[in-house]
């Protein structure tokens, strides 16, 4: 009777050394590694928002950063020159002004590293297109079309600048079709000066005969 039940003894000793290696041990051992091993490859995630520019002339570049670990270094670039950003709540901002190529980087508190690149095209940079093609020269009048595609032609700083310096004004303006048309003096080469609303400009020069 004292041997069978010393063996029954012995018996779950062994059982209460298996439960304890699995809860006091393995258990937490795979989920604290577990835990260890998902916060190591962790990485950064950026999502930007390019707003298009209603002025063409600055563009306000939005981005969030999602992490699970705390992070440790933003830097911000244009054409690989770091260049200041902003936050407000959730949101960083750079101001942008000028086009080009951007770039976010991320470092979180695992090292890990999370890059973001893109370029802006959406700011007016470029001076009107005046049409040579559509021009059209009869007697002392000159009839042009110009236009620009972003921010708009400025037709208050059109005009013919002549040999002698002086400037003259448009004797009419079709802005619906960028028809501009002047009065000039026979004979005359005169250069026409052509502005966006940005004072990207455009200069050509034509002769009157």
């Amino acid at each position: 009777m004292n041997h069978k039940k010393l063996k029954n003894k012995d018996r779950m000793s062994i059982t209460e050394i298996i439960l304890r290696f699995f809860f006091g041990f393995l258990i937490p051992f795979v989920l604290i590694n577990g835990v260890i091993f998902f916060l190591f490859i962790q990485t950064p995630r950026i999502q930007v928002v390019d707003q298009d520019s209603k002025d063409y002339e600055k563009n306000k570049i939005k981005f969030s950063i999602s992490c699970i670990l705390p992070l440790t270094n933003i830097q911000t670039f244009y054409e690989n020159n770091e260049i200041p950003y902003t936050k407000l709540a959730n949101q960083y901002i750079i101001d942008a002004d000028n086009n080009g190529t951007y770039q976010i980087k991320v470092t979180a508190l695992n090292q890990a590293v999370a890059s973001s690149t893109f370029t802006l095209e959406s700011l007016d940079s470029i001076a009107p297109t005046i049409d040579l093609n559509s021009a059209i020269i009869t007697g002392n009048t000159l009839i042009i079309s110009a236009y620009d595609n972003q921010s708009g032609i400025n037709y208050d700083n059109v005009y013919a600048k002549l040999e002698d310096g002086s400037q003259v004004k448009p004797s009419y303006i079709d802005k619906s079709s960028g028809t501009i048309q002047f009065q000039i003096t026979d004979g005359s080469k005169v250069t026409i000066h052509v502005e966006d609303n940005l004072g990207n400009d455009a200069e050509t020069l034509f002769t009157i005969s």
